[in-house]
């Protein structure tokens, strides 16, 4: 049975919500064959739907493409990296060589270690094809302790190779930053695109024709209400909204979305809190403070309101809660809070 809502695997083709633009500058980049892209943003923001309908549009219209796929999500160690490495690549030449009218043989277990990255353009050069290689959680390669690893080596190897991008995705928003904005790594092959959530008039627009499609009526107010617990995060809109249809009731009231509200909390919440019990008491001052909407942190106003001590510990403090992927600060250095239903929490219930 065909049920609205899905939470659990990824948009594709007209499911897709709002996400055009970064679609189409994602098929615009690679079709060029130039400039790699590294795509962050929030957990369950839309990245690897983005990434797979960008790759399906190149391939409708009749481009070949050579798409290797590696998931650092439980990788740690560069020992690690290489092993899985060298596992893609190999899986990659026995494809290539599959529909080859004359097959090439890499012996991929006897290149040395420093030339394993050239192996993306060797295969691309010998099948005459583009080739995507394609790494979720990007991010993990900064925190190897492997003094021999080091990004800039990949960057040297992957910029000289003529026919292939690299789309590097990550779900640490800070982490990706740092790599990409701060350090400036893989700076003159690779540009940046941040997901960020969706308007409000987007996600309304789908909360209502959805409902609507299914035999259920939710007015405007009712949506405004499930986009502002959310701000836009996809991934919550559709648990809230589909508490909100396992409910008996053919009209999807205020009554009705609280309801859910609390069930979508009531699962979250111990996660919530266990944050919580990672911070120091000055990380949830600050936290208080960004909730509030301050974002003159170092003030001395401030400061003495939310006992922040001095402009050195918010230094400290801020820096301290972006390792951990807790907030985050735009380009005007504008703080915010990077989970939407942990920022409802700690201002509705947590922080009164």
């Amino acid at each position: 049975m065909d049920l609205p809502f899905s939470f659990d695997k990824i948009a594709a083709g007209s499911s897709i919500l709002g996400r055009s633009a970064e679609i189409g500058t994602l098929v615009a980049t690679l079709e060029k064959g130039g400039r790699s892209l590294a795509v962050y943003g929030e957990a369950r923001s839309g990245k690897e739907t983005v990434v797979t309908e960008a790759l399906e549009q190149i391939r409708a219209r009749g481009n070949r493409l050579i798409v290797c796929y590696l998931d650092l999500f439980n990788i740690r160690t560069a020992e690690d990296f290489y092993q899985l490495w060298r596992e893609r690549m190999k899986e990659c030449a026995v494809e290539v060589n599959r529909d080859a009218l004359l097959p090439f043989d890499i012996h991929i277990d006897d290149i040395h270690t420093g030339k394993l990255f050239d192996l993306p353009g060797i295969i691309a050069d010998e099948a005459g094809a583009q080739m995507i290689v394609y790494i979720k959680e990007f991010q993990n390669l900064a925190r190897f302790e492997d003094e021999d690893f080091r990004l800039d080596l990949l960057d040297r190897a992957w910029s000289r190779q003529r026919h292939v991008n690299y789309l590097l995705t990550g779900s640490f928003i800070n982490a990706m930053k740092n790599i990409f904005e701060e350090r400036k790594c893989f700076y003159g092959m690779c540009r940046t695109l941040e997901l960020r959530p969706l308007d409000r008039k987007t996600v309304c627009e789908y909360i209502r024709s959805t409902f609507l499609n299914y035999g259920r009526v939710i007015e405007m107010e009712e949506a405004m209400a499930i986009y502002e617990i959310s701000a836009g995060n996809m991934w919550y809109v559709k648990q809230l909204c589909s508490i909100c249809y396992a409910m008996p009731a053919g009209y999807v009231n205020r009554k009705i979305v609280n309801q859910a509200r609390d069930t979508l909390l009531s699962i979250h919440v111990p996660r919530f809190k266990q944050t919580l019990l990672d911070l120091t008491g000055n990380q949830v001052n600050l936290l208080r403070a960004i909730v509030d909407g301050v974002q003159k942190l170092s003030s001395a106003e401030m400061m003495e309101r939310y006992r922040l001590n001095s402009s050195a510990n918010v230094f400290r403090v801020k820096d301290a809660l972006q390792k951990k992927e807790v907030i985050t600060f735009d380009a005007d250095e504008n703080a915010r809070i990077i989970d939407p239903l942990f920022e409802y929490w700690l201002r509705h219930y947590y922080f009164v």
